[in-house]
């Protein structure tokens, strides 16, 4: 009987290499981050392409102005700008799910082609780790413990693990420091940057 939740697993697990296209930290690195940064670039056109941005920003600003006030109206504990303020209250939060669906509808056409780059593309050019760094950070940097799996070996007598020196990131840990360090400086070149709610 075919195992059909295996199957799936097994394809749409990401197949790292042990011989990626780029060997050496520096390249891989440089690499790596000029590619997270031209993803965020392709993620901004996109955005702007399906968000009506200046529309977002006006309701984003309406709604923070909104609970700003609101705010300050229960610490004063004034009862009348409360109710005012509570009168207003189904329109600001349909104003909020609208932005939610503008913000929502480029991520869900970005999220298929990403998904597949992640696992069919990225693992087979740069293998598990592709930096290095002498600041730790859990889970997306190698461990002493990740070492101490790469030193043991598999059946067919390769590393169990991809992590030859504590320090080491992991490919996707760096696809999001890139991508988070950058996201602001696209958001800002491109013109699609969003206030926070």
């Amino acid at each position: 009987m075919i195992d059909f939740g295996s199957l799936i697993l097994q394809l749409f697990s990401p197949q790292y290499t042990r011989h990626p296209i780029f060997p050496d930290f520096l390249t891989a690195t440089l690499v790596a981050m000029a590619i997270s940064v031209g993803m965020s670039f392709a993620f901004a056109m996109l955005r702007r392409k399906t968000t009506d941005i200046d529309r977002v920003n006006r309701i984003m600003k309406e709604t923070n102005d909104w609970r700003k006030a609101y705010t300050a109206a229960v610490k004063k504990g004034n009862k009348d700008e409360i109710e005012e303020l509570k009168k207003k209250q189904a329109y600001v939060n349909k104003m909020a799910l609208e932005v939610q669906q503008q913000q929502m509808r480029p991520m869900l056409i970005y999220m298929l082609p990403s998904f597949l780059i992640w696992i069919f593309v990225f693992p087979s050019i740069f293998g598990q780790v592709v930096a290095i760094s002498p600041i730790h950070i859990p889970w997306i940097m190698c461990s002493d413990q990740d070492v101490q799996n790469h030193q043991q070996l598999d059946d067919k007598g390769n590393p169990k693990g991809a992590c030859e020196v504590p320090g080491e990131v992991y490919l996707w840990g760096w696809f999001l420091l890139t991508s988070f360090a950058f996201s602001g400086i696209v958001g800002k070149v491109t013109k699609t940057s969003m206030p926070s709610m």
